[in-house]
């Protein structure tokens, strides 16, 4: 751990996620409220003036930036990397980082780590970025080594994430191996977030599409599930609570989510055990909150679906 005073450069430009900049500049934050500063926050764009954010917020800028007097260097996404990507002012001050040396970082959030890579610092890395830009990075940046199912990557001085959550994930994570397991719970609780999240930004995107079905006979049963994963459910049960036939109703379900109802009720348990357990929650809890009848059933679903076992993933994913 290094518990020294960290000087960090937040990127503005025009078109940025204020999301992008908020989330993991809060964790970063909240992280000097119980003891001394821990990270010293900089606002600066490639002029020195304030942007436009995509949300029409405008933000006010430090100062200009540069490559001297900070550490480590945070870069947004959103809707503006595209001209970003075209801004020389701002590709030169990134291509010019590596050469400061030291322990200096460089950080992006969401579709930010395009101009990482446009201005050639992840040539050769393990990098993530949002999933709707996958297929533009695999396209335009084929010297990185993708890998956009991935929360965040961290490869040695660059690091990269998925999202906007994922943003607050991978400061956690910064946080947590700059100064401890404490301080960065610390944080996750003031946020009420999760220390460590499970999975990757597309792990249970099925279970989403469920939840958000404009079906109203399969939204009133996901709704059922959800409030209830414990009830001993059947696909007979099901149907009745949806007012659908058994034929019917597993028809329509994996025509909407691409899963019958019985395997998305069992995605559905593991994935809230899943963050139990990376909440660092027992395993009694998990098997509770989730709906499982018992270990087993737990441990076949873990083993079945995420390709591990319940033990392997609290080692993993939990503060223990």
């Amino acid at each position: 751990m290094d518990n020294s005073l960290r000087l960090i450069d937040i990127l503005l430009f025009d078109g940025l996620n204020i999301l992008d900049v908020a989330g993991p500049v809060q964790a970063f934050s909240s992280s000097n409220a119980d003891g001394p500063e821990r990270y010293r926050l900089r606002f600066v764009s490639a002029d020195g003036k304030g942007v436009l954010s995509s949300c029409g917020l405008r933000l006010q800028a430090d100062a200009r930036a540069t490559l001297d007097g900070t550490q480590d260097l945070l870069v947004p996404g959103g809707q503006g990397v595209d001209r970003a990507l075209q801004d020389t002012r701002i590709l030169d001050i990134l291509a010019g980082w590596p050469s400061k040396g030291g322990n200096r970082r460089v950080l992006s959030i969401c579709s930010g780590a395009l101009i990482l890579a446009s201005a050639g610092l992840l040539k050769g890395k393990n990098a993530t970025t949002h999933w709707r830009r996958a297929a533009q990075a695999h396209q335009q940046f084929p010297e990185v080594h993708w890998a956009t199912e991935a929360l965040y990557h961290i490869d040695g001085n660059v690091m990269t994430s998925a999202g906007v959550a994922s943003g607050i994930d991978l400061a956690l994570e910064i946080i947590r191996r700059d100064h401890g397991n404490a301080v960065a719970l610390s944080v996750a609780r003031e946020l009420v977030v999760y220390l460590k999240r499970s999975g990757g930004q597309n792990q249970f995107t099925d279970l989403l599409e469920a939840q958000f079905s404009s079906d109203r006979e399969l939204g009133r049963l996901v709704d059922a599930l959800q409030d209830n994963p414990g009830a001993d459910w059947t696909l007979e049960t099901m149907a009745d609570t949806a007012g659908l036939t058994p034929r019917t109703l597993s028809r329509r379900f994996s025509a909407s989510s691409g899963l019958t109802p019985v395997k998305y009720l069992e995605r559905y348990r593991l994935k809230r055990a899943a963050d139990v357990l990376a909440g660092g929650a027992p395993v009694g809890s998990a098997i509770r909150v989730s709906g499982f009848s018992d270990f087993q059933q737990m441990q076949r679903a873990f083993k079945r679906h995420l390709n591990t076992t319940v033990g392997e993933y609290r080692d993993k994913f939990a503060d223990t």
